[in-house]
């Protein structure tokens, strides 16, 4: 499908629960796992409002393989736009809108646009960083649900909160209170998705992820964003995707395959 490949050039651009306090300890530094979640949730609240990254992406998937590069810009709470190109030729491919519920991806190539709301996205894109928690999941600002009831352990100066389930689990590094893994399983063990921020940079007293790891072994996907810059609070944020007006617009659910005969 054409539609994947291009996007797959975009994207590879508190509650009140209760939580167990299960805490196995091998340096005597123990908090509740309602303790860890909200300095986790707190610290990704402190994040900037507004910022950019230049980032360098690797992909690997049935659909596409190869490097693309991406101008990222993101407006906490509302917006994420990317300009994409493929890092060999430096010519722009396309440029994605995202917003908390739609994105819009402006094809040069095709010369379209499809939009449609979040949830088409990752239909049509599986396995990217598409999906609700698509910023949080780009800028390291992951945080686990409050309402969930996590078993916590300490080991390896890491804090590890794991689902009743036992289907999720967050690693935690308590240094910079950010997730450094999260990583998600099927019933029978086998990993689902495996999310990895193996390096963080200090950007004005903030952290950010260096780097992000993601795989799905199911769906023979793996992608790893680079970012080589980030600077927060830039000026004149432009969010426009400068369509020209004789582009046709075309909604998600248009290019979806028929199912169940319909």
């Amino acid at each position: 499908m054409k539609l994947y490949l291009t996007l797959a050039l975009a994207v590879t651009a508190g509650g009140c629960g209760s939580s167990r306090s299960v805490v196995k300890t091998s340096d005597g530094l123990s908090l509740s796992a309602m303790e860890v979640v909200r300095n986790v949730q707190d610290m990704a609240q402190t994040s900037h409002s507004t910022l950019q990254i230049q980032a360098d992406l690797s992909i690997r998937s049935p659909a596409f393989n190869g490097s693309v590069r991406a101008e990222i810009s993101h407006r906490r709470g509302d917006s994420l736009f990317a300009s994409l190109s493929a890092s060999a030729l430096r010519i722009e491919a396309g440029r994605l809108w995202t917003t908390p519920d739609s994105f819009f991806y402006y094809d040069r190539l095709e010369k379209q646009v499809v939009y449609g709301p979040v949830a088409f996205m990752s239909q049509l894109v599986p396995g990217l960083f598409s999906g609700d928690d698509l910023f949080e999941r780009l800028l390291g600002l992951l945080a686990p649900d409050a309402d969930e009831l996590w078993t916590v352990e300490y080991a390896s100066a890491q804090y590890a909160l794991r689902s009743e389930d036992s289907l999720t689990r967050y690693v935690i590094d308590p240094a910079l209170w950010r997730v450094v893994l999260l990583e998600r399983r099927t019933p029978d063990g086998a990993v689902l998705e495996s999310l990895l921020y193996p390096e963080f940079a200090s950007v004005q007293g903030m952290q950010y992820p260096k780097r992000v790891i993601l795989q799905r072994p199911g769906e023979g996907v793996a992608v790893s964003a680079h970012f080589r810059a980030v600077v927060l609070d830039p000026d004149g944020l432009d969010f426009s995707l400068r369509v020209p007006p004789d582009v046709p617009w075309v909604h998600a659910r248009d290019l979806l395959p028929v199912q169940g005969g319909q």
